[in-house]
């Protein structure tokens, strides 16, 4: 082997541990970056030069730096992600609805429900009193108000969805462009093979963040750029992303479509649930809360109307026939103009309150139009079946969470920055740098010799 080879390989050396030091010193400098994957230096024995006298190898190659990072992992904290955005979403939303029911409570509907119907039964005992009929009169307009309260609040909590789910969105459609500006970068600096693993990184964080909007999965190019599926929907593919908008369902509330209009299926994520709160959870509640309040007014308006008032006044309505759902329930005009036209009297006979007695017991009794419930009851089911929402939604959040952090750690024992490992291969690289800094000199001394040799001094 010739000085020149000699030489040729320590410089190969000197380079390639230069280099690695680098990659060592770049991990250290990253080691709470989030998202950052730590780099490995991969050197290579460098293609051997053959003699008659056989295989004289010819140094270290440098073949690009790697991530240290594994897609099984990526995948499942993605999986979890999407998940923990869905079943927090229907958290916080169901739970604002929860606060607006309040139940149980003494100022709830319920409540509400109670004390309509037992100033009735009070009325039914003294059908003239002035005091009583002012009382049935406050008591159905607290009742009418409460629906009117809970009808709102379902309203508000389906606009607040409808505004986040917008603004998610818009978040969307941002990450997509950004991750496929990214590939369009991993791209032009050679793909795969052309070393960017900070803008793969960048990109796999881009990914992550918008795993807790959809459900996404990765497609791995061979040239280093990837596609994203949200849903079955390919949101980005290389160098293009398409823009997602919110559109409004037939049936009601608001779903995703593409940009030409093609419907995209989130499959989860916080853009699943809030599509299933504006289309299917929120109108599933405002119907029965609607059915109830129709059930109320059509069952007390029958049995109102075959009473008489004070004033001897009958086949009267006790609410208004057309306000037959919770925003619209209302009582009738001649009732909220004055308590004596409560038709409490079935003969009309003084102290007659049969009419009054027959609808104080109207709570307890099971009605065809709520399914054989009662109007107290269904009420105390509709209740129930929000604060069950919201109790699975957070369970269903705590178990994603750990899952998600369970995911994240996984990931972490693979591609996180251990400083003391680094630290260790620091110390050997330096090594290396040292015993490849050595040949140099036993090299130059070498040749200085020969040099000394061929003058003939």
């Amino acid at each position: 082997m010739s000085l020149s080879s000699i030489l040729s390989i320590a410089r190969s050396a000197l380079l390639a541990q230069q280099r690695a030091m680098s990659v060592t010193a770049h991990n250290v400098a990253n080691a709470q970056t989030p998202g950052y994957s730590r780099q490995i230096l991969q050197l290579t024995a460098d293609e051997p030069l053959w003699t008659p006298q056989g295989e004289i190898g010819r140094g270290v190659v440098d073949a690009g730096v790697a991530r240290a990072r594994d897609a099984f992992f990526d995948a499942r904290y993605r999986s979890e992600s999407g998940l923990l955005g869905d079943s927090s979403a229907l958290r916080d939303y169901l739970g604002q609805l929860e606060a607006a029911v309040n139940e149980p409570s003494d100022i709830g509907l319920a409540a509400s429900l109670d004390g309509f119907f037992h100033s009735l039964s009070d009325l039914a005992n003294d059908p003239a009193d002035a005091t009583y009929r002012s009382l049935v009169v406050q008591g159905a307009n607290r009742l009418v108000s409460q629906f009117h309260q809970l009808a709102q609040a379902v309203s508000d909590v389906a606009g607040g969805a409808e505004q986040t789910m917008r603004a998610d969105v818009d978040q969307v459609n941002d990450l997509a462009a950004k991750i496929a500006d990214l590939n369009q970068q991993i791209l032009q600096y050679g793909g795969a093979a052309g070393g960017a693993p900070d803008l793969m990184d960048r990109r796999d964080l881009l990914v992550d963040q918008l795993s807790g909007l959809v459900g996404v999965r990765v497609l791995t190019r061979a040239d280093g750029t990837i596609g994203v599926l949200a849903g079955d929907t390919l949101l980005v593919d290389g160098a293009s992303a398409q823009t997602l908008t919110v559109v409004a369902q037939p049936t009601g509330g608001f779903g995703l479509a593409t940009a030409a209009g093609t419907p995209v299926d989130p499959q989860s994520g916080a853009l699943a649930a809030l599509s299933a709160l504006t289309t299917t959870r929120l109108p599933a509640i405002q119907a029965r809360l609607d059915r109830l309040a129709g059930t109320l007014v059509s069952e007390v308006n029958a049995i109102h109307r075959t009473g008489y008032a004070l004033d001897g006044s009958t086949n009267t309505d006790f609410f208004d026939p057309a306000g037959v759902t919770a925003g619209s329930i209302a009582l009738a005009p001649a009732i909220l103009a004055s308590g004596d036209a409560i038709a409490a009297s079935a003969t009309n006979a003084p102290g007659d309150g049969a009419v009054a007695l027959a609808l104080s017991e109207l709570i307890t009794q099971g009605l065809p139009a709520l399914g054989g419930h009662s109007l107290r009851d269904d009420y105390a089911d509709i209740a129930a079946s929000v604060g069950v929402d919201v109790s699975g939604a957070m369970q269903d959040a705590e178990v994603h969470q750990a899952l998600v952090e369970q995911a994240d750690a996984m990931r972490s024992s693979v591609s996180g920055v251990s400083v003391d490992e680094e630290m260790v291969a620091l110390i050997s690289q330096q090594q290396a740098f040292g015993a490849a800094s050595r040949i140099v000199k036993a090299a130059d001394e070498m040749v200085q010799e020969l040099l000394n040799l061929t003058s003939g001094t």
